[in-house]
């Protein structure tokens, strides 16, 4: 079966580069994404995207935190011992 979807310029540019830093091609990417999207319940899903479009809007307000910075808070909080 063939859809084809028009995706807006930014929901395309996470798609390519998430693939591209997997070593994917994007349509196995699409497919993976929507996959797991649709495993989702509905509650799960919902949430899931609202949790992304706050995660989203943080990142262009720029508050967002080094990966350093999350390791480290991860750490302290449930006392694991991971490095970047």
């Amino acid at each position: 079966m063939s859809i084809t979807l028009e995706l807006p310029p930014k929901i395309e540019a996470l798609l390519r580069q998430r693939a591209e830093s997997n070593g994917q091609d994007i349509s196995q990417m699409a497919l993976f994404v929507l996959a797991l999207g649709l495993s989702l319940d509905d509650n799960d899903f919902f949430e899931a995207l609202k949790g992304i479009q706050r995660g989203l809007d943080d990142f262009e307000q720029g508050q967002f935190s080094s990966l350093d910075d999350f390791i480290a808070e991860q750490n302290q909080k449930y006392g694991l011992s991971l490095e970047a």
